[in-house]
């Protein structure tokens, strides 16, 4: 069985106790892309995020 992925704002040291979890790290980047964008102004679509993303990912 596949471990769940987790990802936290906190451990993108940002004030913000948004949690979420997923099966794998794609379905974990779609369901964070939302609250990253609207949340933290942060574009998801960019590889610099997206690589901070999949690096705070556990």
């Amino acid at each position: 069985m596949q471990e769940q992925k987790t990802f936290r704002c906190k451990d993108l040291g940002l004030a913000c106790e948004f949690e979420e979890k997923a099966e794998n790290e794609n379905e974990l980047m779609k369901r964070i892309e939302g609250h990253i964008q609207t949340a933290h102004q942060m574009n998801p679509e960019q590889p610099e995020v997206q690589e901070k993303l999949r690096k705070a990912m556990q």
